[in-house]
Protein backbone atom coordinates (compact mmCIF):
# COMPACT_ATOMS: atom_id res chain seq x y z
CA UNK A 1 0.00 0.00 0.00
CA UNK A 2 1.59 3.11 -0.86
CA UNK A 3 0.66 6.11 1.55
CA UNK A 4 2.13 9.31 -0.49
CA UNK A 5 0.86 11.07 -3.49
CA UNK A 6 3.51 13.20 -5.28
CA UNK A 7 1.86 16.39 -6.42
CA UNK A 8 2.90 20.25 -7.19
CA UNK A 9 0.49 21.73 -4.97
CA UNK A 10 -0.14 25.64 -4.66
CA UNK A 11 -3.58 25.73 -3.48
CA UNK A 12 -5.99 23.05 -2.24
CA UNK A 13 -8.98 22.76 -4.95
CA UNK A 14 -11.57 20.38 -5.21
CA UNK A 15 -9.66 18.89 -8.18
CA UNK A 16 -6.91 18.56 -6.39
CA UNK A 17 -8.85 16.58 -3.60
CA UNK A 18 -10.72 14.65 -6.33
CA UNK A 19 -7.48 13.25 -7.77
CA UNK A 20 -5.90 12.47 -4.46
CA UNK A 21 -8.88 10.26 -3.15
CA UNK A 22 -9.05 8.89 -6.73
CA UNK A 23 -5.41 7.71 -6.55
CA UNK A 24 -6.28 6.26 -2.94
CA UNK A 25 -9.27 4.22 -3.53
CA UNK A 26 -7.36 1.08 -5.06
CA UNK A 27 -5.27 1.08 -1.64
CA UNK A 28 -8.15 2.26 0.50
CA UNK A 29 -10.08 -1.27 -0.57
CA UNK A 30 -7.16 -3.41 -0.23
CA UNK A 31 -6.34 -2.24 3.29
CA UNK A 32 -10.24 -2.08 4.42
CA UNK A 33 -10.38 -5.96 2.78
CA UNK A 34 -6.65 -6.62 5.08
CA UNK A 35 -8.93 -5.09 7.79
CA UNK A 36 -11.50 -7.16 7.30
CA UNK A 37 -9.86 -10.82 6.85
CA UNK A 38 -8.22 -9.58 9.91
CA UNK A 39 -11.27 -9.81 11.90
CA UNK A 40 -12.06 -12.67 9.95
CA UNK A 41 -14.78 -11.63 7.14
CA UNK A 42 -14.74 -11.88 3.32
CA UNK A 43 -12.35 -14.62 3.86
CA UNK A 44 -12.21 -16.72 0.12
CA UNK A 45 -13.29 -19.49 2.48
CA UNK A 46 -16.71 -17.84 3.50
CA UNK A 47 -17.79 -17.49 -0.22
CA UNK A 48 -16.85 -20.72 -1.46
CA UNK A 49 -19.19 -22.80 -4.21
CA UNK A 50 -19.49 -26.65 -5.01
CA UNK A 51 -20.45 -27.97 -8.05
CA UNK A 52 -22.90 -30.18 -6.79
CA UNK A 53 -25.15 -27.76 -4.20
CA UNK A 54 -26.40 -30.92 -2.17
CA UNK A 55 -22.71 -32.50 -1.30
CA UNK A 56 -21.34 -31.18 2.06
CA UNK A 57 -19.89 -27.40 2.02
CA UNK A 58 -18.28 -26.81 5.36
CA UNK A 59 -16.59 -23.52 4.95
CA UNK A 60 -13.81 -23.55 8.18
CA UNK A 61 -11.44 -20.47 8.55
CA UNK A 62 -8.48 -20.81 10.63
CA UNK A 63 -7.41 -17.46 12.33
CA UNK A 64 -3.99 -17.45 10.69
CA UNK A 65 -4.09 -13.72 10.02
CA UNK A 66 -5.30 -13.11 13.86
CA UNK A 67 -2.56 -14.89 14.72
CA UNK A 68 0.36 -13.70 13.01
CA UNK A 69 -0.80 -10.20 13.58
CA UNK A 70 -1.80 -10.52 17.65
CA UNK A 71 1.56 -12.41 18.35
CA UNK A 72 4.05 -9.78 16.72
CA UNK A 73 1.62 -7.09 18.74
CA UNK A 74 1.90 -8.90 21.70
CA UNK A 75 5.24 -9.44 21.69
CA UNK A 76 6.75 -5.34 20.74
CA UNK A 77 4.03 -3.52 22.22
CA UNK A 78 2.62 -6.07 24.87
CA UNK A 79 5.10 -4.00 27.07
CA UNK A 80 4.47 -0.37 27.38
CA UNK A 81 7.58 1.41 25.37
CA UNK A 82 9.29 3.20 27.95
CA UNK A 83 10.29 7.16 27.24
CA UNK A 84 12.26 8.88 28.65
CA UNK A 85 14.61 12.84 28.24
CA UNK A 86 18.20 12.79 28.06
CA UNK A 87 19.11 14.19 31.36
CA UNK A 88 22.94 15.53 29.71
CA UNK A 89 21.31 18.59 28.25
CA UNK A 90 18.98 19.67 30.99
CA UNK A 91 19.66 21.24 34.63
CA UNK A 92 17.70 19.31 37.58
CA UNK A 93 14.76 22.02 37.77
CA UNK A 94 14.43 21.96 33.93
CA UNK A 95 14.74 18.01 33.67
CA UNK A 96 12.26 17.05 35.94
CA UNK A 97 9.82 19.76 34.82
CA UNK A 98 10.18 18.05 31.59
CA UNK A 99 9.72 14.79 32.22
CA UNK A 100 6.40 15.55 33.71
CA UNK A 101 5.16 17.06 30.82
CA UNK A 102 6.29 14.30 28.84
CA UNK A 103 5.10 11.81 31.31
CA UNK A 104 1.62 13.77 31.38
CA UNK A 105 1.09 14.11 27.85
CA UNK A 106 1.46 10.11 28.13
CA UNK A 107 -1.05 9.82 30.95
CA UNK A 108 -3.76 12.17 29.41
CA UNK A 109 -3.47 10.37 25.85
CA UNK A 110 -3.12 6.59 27.44
CA UNK A 111 -0.42 6.42 25.06
CA UNK A 112 0.44 2.88 25.83
CA UNK A 113 -2.79 1.71 24.32
CA UNK A 114 -2.61 4.35 21.56
CA UNK A 115 0.82 2.83 20.57
CA UNK A 116 -0.31 -0.77 21.09
CA UNK A 117 -3.60 -0.30 19.18
CA UNK A 118 -1.26 1.71 16.02
CA UNK A 119 1.33 -1.04 16.27
CA UNK A 120 -1.98 -3.28 15.12
CA UNK A 121 -3.36 -1.24 12.33
CA UNK A 122 0.36 -0.62 10.89
CA UNK A 123 0.89 -4.24 11.19
CA UNK A 124 -2.13 -5.14 9.27
CA UNK A 125 -2.54 -2.81 6.94
CA UNK A 126 0.90 -1.61 5.95
CA UNK A 127 1.47 1.86 7.51
CA UNK A 128 -1.46 3.94 9.90
CA UNK A 129 -1.55 7.49 11.24
CA UNK A 130 -1.94 9.12 14.02
CA UNK A 131 -3.13 13.12 14.57
CA UNK A 132 -1.84 15.46 16.86
CA UNK A 133 -4.31 18.41 18.33
CA UNK A 134 -4.76 20.77 20.73
CA UNK A 135 -7.75 19.74 22.60
CA UNK A 136 -10.36 22.84 23.86
CA UNK A 137 -8.69 23.12 27.29
CA UNK A 138 -5.38 23.64 25.44
CA UNK A 139 -3.82 20.53 26.15
CA UNK A 140 -2.17 18.29 23.06
CA UNK A 141 -3.77 15.13 22.40
CA UNK A 142 -2.92 12.52 20.00
CA UNK A 143 -5.28 10.04 18.50
CA UNK A 144 -4.62 7.27 15.83
CA UNK A 145 -6.23 7.31 12.17
CA UNK A 146 -7.15 4.27 10.30
CA UNK A 147 -4.67 4.19 7.14
CA UNK A 148 -7.57 3.89 4.49
CA UNK A 149 -8.47 7.66 5.70
CA UNK A 150 -5.08 8.99 5.56
CA UNK A 151 -2.88 10.10 2.62
CA UNK A 152 0.31 12.16 2.63
CA UNK A 153 1.53 14.36 -0.38
CA UNK A 154 5.40 14.34 -0.72
CA UNK A 155 7.63 16.76 -2.01
CA UNK A 156 11.03 15.79 -3.12
CA UNK A 157 10.83 13.14 -0.28
CA UNK A 158 9.35 15.42 2.24
CA UNK A 159 5.41 15.11 3.45
CA UNK A 160 4.47 18.46 2.93
CA UNK A 161 0.95 18.12 3.62
CA UNK A 162 -1.43 15.76 4.39
CA UNK A 163 -5.48 14.70 4.03
CA UNK A 164 -7.81 13.11 6.03
CA UNK A 165 -11.12 11.88 4.77
CA UNK A 166 -14.17 10.13 5.90
CA UNK A 167 -17.40 9.44 5.25
CA UNK A 168 -20.00 11.16 7.74
CA UNK A 169 -24.23 11.47 7.57
CA UNK A 170 -26.25 14.48 7.85
CA UNK A 171 -29.59 14.62 10.13
CA UNK A 172 -31.37 13.20 7.42
CA UNK A 173 -29.30 10.26 6.91
CA UNK A 174 -27.55 11.36 3.90
CA UNK A 175 -24.05 10.11 3.13
CA UNK A 176 -20.92 12.72 2.24
CA UNK A 177 -17.35 12.72 2.26
CA UNK A 178 -15.68 16.02 5.08
CA UNK A 179 -11.92 16.17 4.36
CA UNK A 180 -9.24 17.60 6.66
CA UNK A 181 -6.23 19.40 4.88
CA UNK A 182 -3.47 19.86 6.88
CA UNK A 183 0.07 21.31 6.34
CA UNK A 184 2.50 22.95 8.22
CA UNK A 185 0.39 25.73 10.09
CA UNK A 186 -2.93 25.32 9.61
CA UNK A 187 -5.98 22.60 9.59
CA UNK A 188 -8.86 23.52 6.29
CA UNK A 189 -12.20 21.42 6.31
CA UNK A 190 -13.79 20.44 3.25
CA UNK A 191 -17.10 18.92 2.63
CA UNK A 192 -18.55 16.81 -0.50
CA UNK A 193 -21.50 18.59 -2.08
CA UNK A 194 -22.99 17.47 -5.30
CA UNK A 195 -19.60 15.73 -6.07
CA UNK A 196 -17.73 19.11 -5.53
CA UNK A 197 -15.50 19.48 -2.39
CA UNK A 198 -15.92 23.03 -0.28
CA UNK A 199 -15.06 24.71 2.21
CA UNK A 200 -17.11 23.41 5.44
CA UNK A 201 -18.35 26.43 7.92
CA UNK A 202 -15.38 25.82 9.87
CA UNK A 203 -13.29 26.78 7.62
CA UNK A 204 -9.28 27.33 7.72
CA UNK A 205 -7.80 27.40 11.18
CA UNK A 206 -4.10 26.88 13.08
CA UNK A 207 -3.64 23.87 14.21
CA UNK A 208 -0.94 25.40 16.25
CA UNK A 209 1.72 23.18 15.24
CA UNK A 210 4.31 24.25 12.99
CA UNK A 211 4.69 20.76 11.36
CA UNK A 212 1.89 18.59 9.28
CA UNK A 213 0.32 17.20 12.71
CA UNK A 214 -0.89 14.23 10.56
CA UNK A 215 2.09 11.22 11.26
CA UNK A 216 2.57 8.53 9.53
CA UNK A 217 3.67 4.85 10.82
CA UNK A 218 5.50 2.33 7.90
CA UNK A 219 5.74 -0.88 8.74
CA UNK A 220 8.15 -1.45 5.82
CA UNK A 221 9.55 -0.05 3.32
CA UNK A 222 7.11 -1.36 1.26
CA UNK A 223 4.29 -0.78 3.31
CA UNK A 224 3.17 -4.34 3.49
CA UNK A 225 0.91 -5.81 5.68
CA UNK A 226 2.56 -8.64 8.32
CA UNK A 227 0.24 -12.01 6.46
CA UNK A 228 0.13 -10.45 3.22
CA UNK A 229 2.73 -12.56 1.45
CA UNK A 230 1.24 -15.88 3.42
CA UNK A 231 -2.53 -14.87 2.32
CA UNK A 232 -2.60 -17.77 -0.53
CA UNK A 233 -0.95 -20.63 1.92
CA UNK A 234 -3.18 -19.97 4.08
CA UNK A 235 -6.46 -19.65 2.27
CA UNK A 236 -5.18 -23.48 0.82
CA UNK A 237 -5.34 -24.60 4.55
CA UNK A 238 -8.65 -23.74 5.09
CA UNK A 239 -9.76 -25.65 2.07
CA UNK A 240 -8.15 -28.26 3.04
CA UNK A 241 -9.62 -28.69 6.50
CA UNK A 242 -13.00 -27.93 5.07
CA UNK A 243 -12.48 -30.19 2.57
CA UNK A 244 -11.37 -32.81 5.53
CA UNK A 245 -14.75 -32.15 7.22
CA UNK A 246 -17.14 -32.59 4.12
CA UNK A 247 -15.08 -36.14 3.39
CA UNK A 248 -15.68 -37.21 7.35
CA UNK A 249 -19.78 -35.87 7.02
CA UNK A 250 -20.26 -37.75 3.40
CA UNK A 251 -18.51 -40.88 4.99
CA UNK A 252 -21.03 -40.35 8.12
CA UNK A 253 -23.90 -40.39 5.55
CA UNK A 254 -22.64 -43.93 4.16
CA UNK A 255 -24.26 -45.19 1.17
CA UNK A 256 -25.96 -48.89 1.00
CA UNK A 257 -25.31 -51.48 -1.53
CA UNK A 258 -28.00 -54.10 -2.15
CA UNK A 259 -26.72 -57.64 -4.72
CA UNK A 260 -29.73 -59.69 -5.53
CA UNK A 261 -32.50 -57.76 -4.36
CA UNK A 262 -34.66 -55.37 -5.53
CA UNK A 263 -34.82 -52.21 -3.65
CA UNK A 264 -38.15 -49.45 -4.36
CA UNK A 265 -37.79 -45.99 -2.18
CA UNK A 266 -40.66 -46.95 -0.09
CA UNK A 267 -38.81 -50.20 1.44
CA UNK A 268 -35.59 -47.43 2.17
CA UNK A 269 -37.87 -45.08 3.81
CA UNK A 270 -39.03 -48.59 5.58
CA UNK A 271 -36.17 -49.31 6.21
CA UNK A 272 -34.75 -46.14 7.67
CA UNK A 273 -37.70 -46.20 9.88
CA UNK A 274 -36.97 -49.96 11.49
CA UNK A 275 -33.55 -50.21 10.71
CA UNK A 276 -33.91 -53.68 9.07
CA UNK A 277 -35.10 -55.26 5.86
CA UNK A 278 -36.01 -58.80 5.21
CA UNK A 279 -33.92 -60.30 1.39
CA UNK A 280 -33.77 -63.79 0.43
CA UNK A 281 -30.88 -66.48 1.05
CA UNK A 282 -29.29 -65.01 -2.68
CA UNK A 283 -29.52 -61.45 -1.86
CA UNK A 284 -26.86 -59.40 -0.01
CA UNK A 285 -26.90 -56.00 1.74
CA UNK A 286 -23.68 -54.35 2.54
CA UNK A 287 -22.20 -50.65 3.08
CA UNK A 288 -20.07 -48.62 0.78
CA UNK A 289 -17.03 -47.55 2.36
CA UNK A 290 -14.96 -44.65 1.36
CA UNK A 291 -10.90 -44.85 2.07
CA UNK A 292 -9.56 -41.60 3.06
CA UNK A 293 -5.95 -41.30 2.75
CA UNK A 294 -5.44 -39.17 6.34
CA UNK A 295 -1.78 -39.37 6.26
CA UNK A 296 -1.91 -37.59 3.09
CA UNK A 297 -3.95 -35.09 4.26
CA UNK A 298 -2.08 -34.17 7.51
CA UNK A 299 1.38 -34.02 5.80
CA UNK A 300 -0.23 -31.69 3.39
CA UNK A 301 -1.66 -29.86 6.25
CA UNK A 302 1.73 -29.99 8.47
CA UNK A 303 3.36 -28.84 4.77
CA UNK A 304 1.50 -25.40 5.00
CA UNK A 305 1.09 -24.91 8.96
CA UNK A 306 4.92 -24.79 8.55
CA UNK A 307 5.04 -22.99 5.85
CA UNK A 308 2.70 -19.56 7.22
CA UNK A 309 4.65 -19.30 10.19
CA UNK A 310 8.00 -19.70 8.34
CA UNK A 311 7.38 -16.82 5.36
CA UNK A 312 5.54 -14.67 7.68
CA UNK A 313 8.19 -14.98 10.64
CA UNK A 314 5.81 -15.77 13.23
CA UNK A 315 6.28 -18.62 15.82
CA UNK A 316 4.29 -22.07 16.36
CA UNK A 317 3.91 -21.65 20.08
CA UNK A 318 2.19 -25.57 20.13
CA UNK A 319 5.13 -26.94 18.24
CA UNK A 320 7.07 -29.86 20.10
CA UNK A 321 9.69 -28.33 18.55
CA UNK A 322 9.53 -24.94 20.58
CA UNK A 323 7.19 -25.59 23.42
CA UNK A 324 8.68 -28.95 24.39
CA UNK A 325 9.85 -29.79 27.87
CA UNK A 326 13.02 -31.14 26.52
CA UNK A 327 13.49 -27.51 25.27
CA UNK A 328 15.71 -25.09 27.02
CA UNK A 329 15.25 -20.90 27.25
CA UNK A 330 18.39 -20.67 24.99
CA UNK A 331 17.10 -22.91 22.35
CA UNK A 332 13.67 -21.05 22.42
CA UNK A 333 15.59 -17.81 21.59
CA UNK A 334 17.14 -19.30 18.18
CA UNK A 335 13.51 -20.47 17.40
CA UNK A 336 12.62 -16.36 18.18
CA UNK A 337 15.00 -15.08 15.71
CA UNK A 338 12.71 -14.85 12.74
CA UNK A 339 10.04 -13.05 15.01
CA UNK A 340 12.76 -11.28 16.72
CA UNK A 341 14.18 -9.66 13.25
CA UNK A 342 10.90 -8.62 12.37
CA UNK A 343 10.03 -6.71 15.72
CA UNK A 344 13.46 -5.32 15.04
CA UNK A 345 12.55 -3.76 11.54
CA UNK A 346 9.15 -2.58 13.25
CA UNK A 347 10.55 -0.75 16.19
CA UNK A 348 12.66 1.27 13.87
CA UNK A 349 9.98 2.42 11.56
CA UNK A 350 7.76 3.08 14.45
CA UNK A 351 10.58 4.67 16.33
CA UNK A 352 11.01 6.64 12.74
CA UNK A 353 7.18 7.97 13.16
CA UNK A 354 8.10 8.48 17.16
CA UNK A 355 10.77 11.25 16.21
CA UNK A 356 8.15 12.87 13.83
CA UNK A 357 5.51 12.77 16.46
CA UNK A 358 7.62 14.48 18.79
CA UNK A 359 9.45 17.18 16.24
CA UNK A 360 5.97 18.35 16.28
CA UNK A 361 4.55 17.77 19.72
CA UNK A 362 7.76 19.67 20.69
CA UNK A 363 7.12 22.97 18.44
CA UNK A 364 3.50 23.11 20.51
CA UNK A 365 5.17 23.13 23.59
CA UNK A 366 7.88 25.56 22.49
CA UNK A 367 5.24 27.97 22.60
CA UNK A 368 4.44 27.31 25.90
CA UNK A 369 8.28 28.06 27.05
CA UNK A 370 8.58 24.70 27.06
CA UNK A 371 12.29 24.11 25.42
CA UNK A 372 12.69 20.31 25.21
CA UNK A 373 14.95 19.18 22.04
CA UNK A 374 12.74 16.77 20.12
CA UNK A 375 16.12 14.76 19.40
CA UNK A 376 16.21 14.72 23.29
CA UNK A 377 13.42 12.37 23.89
CA UNK A 378 14.38 8.57 23.57
CA UNK A 379 12.21 5.55 23.32
CA UNK A 380 12.87 1.61 24.47
CA UNK A 381 10.35 -1.25 23.06
CA UNK A 382 10.75 -4.29 25.62
CA UNK A 383 9.73 -7.53 24.66
CA UNK A 384 6.98 -9.37 26.75
CA UNK A 385 8.52 -12.89 27.44
CA UNK A 386 8.76 -14.54 30.62
CA UNK A 387 11.13 -12.99 32.78
CA UNK A 388 13.72 -15.01 34.42
CA UNK A 389 13.51 -12.78 37.60
CA UNK A 390 17.25 -14.75 39.31
CA UNK A 391 18.75 -14.13 36.04
CA UNK A 392 18.03 -10.45 36.10
CA UNK A 393 19.54 -9.78 39.31
CA UNK A 394 22.38 -11.74 38.55
CA UNK A 395 22.57 -9.28 35.01
CA UNK A 396 22.36 -6.52 36.88
CA UNK A 397 24.61 -6.61 39.71
CA UNK A 398 27.39 -8.15 37.02
CA UNK A 399 26.87 -5.15 35.15
CA UNK A 400 26.83 -2.67 38.26
CA UNK A 401 29.57 0.01 37.72
CA UNK A 402 30.23 -1.35 33.96
CA UNK A 403 27.28 0.64 32.60
CA UNK A 404 25.28 3.66 34.18
CA UNK A 405 22.44 2.89 36.42
CA UNK A 406 20.30 4.17 33.78
CA UNK A 407 21.10 2.01 31.49
CA UNK A 408 20.86 -0.96 33.65
CA UNK A 409 17.13 0.00 34.66
CA UNK A 410 16.03 0.31 31.53
CA UNK A 411 17.36 -3.02 30.74
CA UNK A 412 15.07 -4.63 33.62
CA UNK A 413 12.03 -5.82 31.72
CA UNK A 414 9.08 -4.71 34.35
CA UNK A 415 10.67 -1.33 34.79
CA UNK A 416 8.55 0.58 32.51
CA UNK A 417 9.44 4.05 33.41
CA UNK A 418 13.39 4.20 34.19
CA UNK A 419 13.16 8.18 35.45
CA UNK A 420 10.46 7.11 37.47
CA UNK A 421 12.11 4.41 38.98
CA UNK A 422 15.50 6.59 39.56
CA UNK A 423 13.22 9.59 41.13
CA UNK A 424 11.65 6.80 44.37
CA UNK A 425 15.62 5.77 44.55
CA UNK A 426 16.73 8.48 45.23
CA UNK A 427 13.39 9.54 47.58
CA UNK A 428 14.25 5.79 49.16
CA UNK A 429 18.03 7.08 49.76
CA UNK A 430 17.13 10.83 51.07
CA UNK A 431 14.58 8.96 53.66
CA UNK A 432 17.01 5.98 55.09
CA UNK A 433 18.59 6.83 58.22
CA UNK A 434 22.94 5.58 58.15
CA UNK A 435 22.87 3.75 61.64
CA UNK A 436 26.84 3.73 61.32
CA UNK A 437 26.71 7.56 61.70
CA UNK A 438 24.42 7.59 64.56
CA UNK A 439 25.75 9.48 67.59
CA UNK A 440 24.25 8.87 70.69
CA UNK A 441 25.10 11.82 72.70
CA UNK A 442 23.57 11.02 75.92
CA UNK A 443 25.87 7.77 75.90
CA UNK A 444 28.94 9.57 74.93
CA UNK A 445 28.52 11.97 78.14
CA UNK A 446 28.37 9.30 80.21
CA UNK A 447 31.52 7.84 78.60
CA UNK A 448 33.69 11.37 79.28
CA UNK A 449 31.88 11.51 82.88
CA UNK A 450 33.30 7.62 83.81
CA UNK A 451 36.58 8.81 82.18
CA UNK A 452 37.12 11.99 84.56
CA UNK A 453 36.16 9.76 87.50
CA UNK A 454 38.72 6.91 86.99
CA UNK A 455 41.11 10.32 86.22
CA UNK A 456 40.59 11.65 89.90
Amino acid sequence: MRSTVQLSISDVTSDIIQQIIDWHKTHREAMLGLYNRYLGSGLPIQSRTLPDPKKPNNKIPNDYRGYIINQVVGYLWGQPISYSIDSRNYDETKLKEYNDRLSRFNALNAIDDLDSELGKIMSICGYAARLLYIDKNGEERAMNIFPWEAVFVEDGGEITHAIRYYKVKDLENNEYTKVEWYDSKNVTFFIEDDGVFVMDSEGSQPHLFDYVPLIRFQNNDEEQGDFEKVEALIDAYDKIVSDSVNEIETFANAYMGFKGVQIDQETIEKMKQTGGIEIDENGDVFFITKNINDTFVENNKKTLNENIHKFSASVDMSDEKFSGGAQTGESRKWKLVALENKAGTKARKFGKGLREQFKVLCSAWKKKNIDINYLDIFWEFKRNIPIDLAYVAEFASRMKGIHSDHTLLSQIPYIDDVQYEKELMRQEKEDMIDLDSFTNDTTNEDDTENQESELV
